[in-house]
């Protein structure tokens, strides 16, 4: 199979995936929450999919060209201010979430009005960001694109924005332009998410403007440029967003392939497939193995019951209820050390980086406050005291988006990796069980390794500025009635005691906000992983209970169930051998590259 098929085949092997859980689910004999749990998993996967660059590179023009409509609003000036996540939805819809937890639904005539600097300067209508459900089928198996804010623009806060959302993509888009040099900010912008630059993808726009020779020289610059920024190699693909797009919507295959764009369609197709895709597919399908040959195994059990004599049974359930103590005790224990290591995350990878970053903080706005208090004195105390305030929020703000983007990824890293830890515990009881019961009644027993996917859930949402309160009122109207040269010195005191107060404030409901994701987070994964235990237990002796009750109501009912057994068994094996068709494909696949 070739490489640049791997995102055709994540799609076939998800339907195959797909169809085998639709035949489980009408076999009353698995456990429906658990064959849920991993269809949602499937069925929500999604690839973000970021696209950054300097302003004025096109970066909204290649997400409609990706889209093969002009959905989104481009322009001559720098247009982009608001985040916008494009996903896979038939019919179009369009929503705007503010930071106040608001939404809105409105028409896509209406996007400008939020997502732009003219029709939303500086974010006034505090927007948070807009999601666009959108019937495209590069949408359709889980890639979302997610349009950023220039860098480098007169506009801070969009860059900021940029910043912040890269460490949550699975990849990156960073357009360049063969008209432009690299500049200065793109550099430095890639020098600050270094960390991240093996999932990014740098794409040279308009390429159509030049001939050949300036085209091949642009982008043999552009290489080098990067690689010296990045110390690794860097693929540079020549594209025209804007011939791409003309050409899609018009229809022609010969515009679409002049504009470049192809080929590195098919370049992303392979490296979602790579990076997420087989991953993903793996580890459902194992997981669904496990699944079935526990299932199966418990069929087994019910047959063996129905045909051992009963006082053999009696022995066999009472050596079975001291193993159930046994698991229940490591139960418990998994649950203390589960809720030790969360808490210590919060500790280390929290508490001591909110703590070092506040401090940091600090003391960069001391000086920065001043300078502006010393550039802006002559201003009357009202006035002075409204722009100092604003400054304060604006820099504290923009120093919060930039930080919590970073310590956001470093979290759902380490609560990934306790979670991986934890149900590996887990899964090891749950087969000691099985195990255990395989030498009881002389029953083989089959075991699928299998990874897990547990994130940190995703909502995220905190607020500056406060109304004030009544005290605070009084204090400004008393503050604003002074003389200008008594007044400014008390704005000034009482704005460094406020940036104090903000960073602390706003770090305080971060925190709260972190802390209530991860619990939120952790009681997921409680109730999920920790139940398996139960459902094992209660799995097994159920089985055993079955054969037990039918081998008392006499020989033709245990003759009648060991025949519906069987065939459950054949209808399981069938199911059984497709996924691990599947299986060997998706670690084929995760070996390409």
């Amino acid at each position: 199979m070739k490489k640049t098929a791997a995102l055709a085949e994540y799609t076939r092997l998800r339907e195959k995936i797909l169809a085998s859980f639709r035949a489980l689910a009408a076999m009353a004999e698995l456990p429906g929450e658990r064959l849920l749990e991993l269809r949602q998993k499937l069925e929500q996967n999604v690839f973000d999919l970021v696209v950054l660059g300097q302003f004025k590179r096109g970066k909204t023009t290649l997400i409609n060209a990706l889209l093969g409509s002009d959905i989104l609003p481009t322009a001559v000036v720098p247009l982009t201010s608001i985040v916008t996540i494009i996903r896979f939805g038939d019919p179009l819809g369009i929503k705007v979430y503010f930071n106040d937890e608001r939404a809105e639904e409105i028409g896509p005539e209406e996007i400008a009005g939020y997502v732009t600097e003219k029709g939303n300067p500086k974010n006034a209508k505090n927007v948070k960001e807009v999601l666009i459900d959108y019937p495209s089928p590069f949408l359709r198996d889980g890639v979302r694109l997610i349009d950023t804010p220039g860098v480098g623009s007169v506009y801070q806060h969009n860059t900021d924005v940029a910043y912040e959302y890269l460490p949550k993509s699975d990849a990156a888009i960073f357009l360049l332009s063969v008209d432009q040099p690299v500049s200065q900010a793109e550099l430095d912008f890639l020098g600050d998410v270094g960390e991240f630059s093996h999932r990014i993808f740098f794409l040279n726009n308009k390429a159509d403007f030049v001939g050949a020779d300036d085209l091949a020289e642009s982008i043999a610059f552009s290489r080098k440029v990067i690689e010296g920024r990045l110390g690794r190699e860097a693929d540079v693909y020549p594209v025209s967003a804007k011939l791409a797009l003309d050409g899609k919507l018009a229809g022609s295959h010969e515009l679409v392939e002049q504009s470049g764009l192809p080929r590195f369609e098919k370049r992303l197709n392979r490296f979602l497939m790579e990076e997420k895709g087989a991953v993903l597919i793996l580890s459902v399908a194992n997981n669904l193995l496990r699944l079935i040959t526990q299932s199966r195994f418990e069929i087994e059990l019910e047959e063996k019951a129905l045909q051992a004599p009963l006082d053999e049974l009696e022995t066999k359930i009472a050596a079975f209820e001291e193993k159930k103590k046994e698991v229940q005790a490591d139960r418990r224990d998994f649950e203390l050390l589960f809720d030790g290591e969360i808490e210590r995350l919060i500790k280390t990878s929290l508490d001591e980086e909110l703590g070092a970053f506040k401090k940091g903080l600090l003391s960069s706005l001391y000086d920065k406050v001043e300078a502006f208090y010393q550039q802006n004195r002559s201003l009357a105390t009202r006035r002075l005291y409204k722009a100092m305030e604003q400054y304060i929020i604006d820099e504290v703000s923009a120093a919060y988006d930039n930080w919590w983007g970073k310590e956001d990824a470093l979290l759902a890293a380490g609560f990934e990796s306790v979670c991986g830890r934890f149900i590996d515990k887990i899964n090891e009881t749950v087969d000691s069980l099985f195990r255990f019961h395989a030498d009881l009644f002389d029953i083989p027993y089959e075991t699928f390794g299998s990874e897990e996917l547990w994130q940190v859930k995703p909502s995220f949402y905190y607020k500056f500025k406060d109304e004030p309160v009544a005290l605070e009122l009084i204090t400004r109207s008393f503050m604003f009635s002074l003389p200008g040269f008594i007044g400014g010195k008390v704005v000034r005191r009482q704005m460094k005691e406020y940036t104090k107060d903000m960073v602390d404030r706003q770090g305080g409901r971060l925190r709260y906000d972190f802390v209530e994701r991860l619990n939120a987070s952790r009681q997921e994964f409680r109730q999920e992983s920790l139940a398996r235990i139960e459902t094992t237990v209660k799995g097994l002796s159920a089985a055993i209970e079955k054969g037990m009750s039918r081998k008392t109501r006499g020989g033709e009912v245990a003759k009648a169930r060991m025949g519906e057994l069987q065939s459950l068994e054949d209808r399981l094996d069938e199911i059984k051998t497709g996924l691990l068709a599947v299986s060997r494909t998706a670690e084929d696949l995760g070996q390409l590259g």
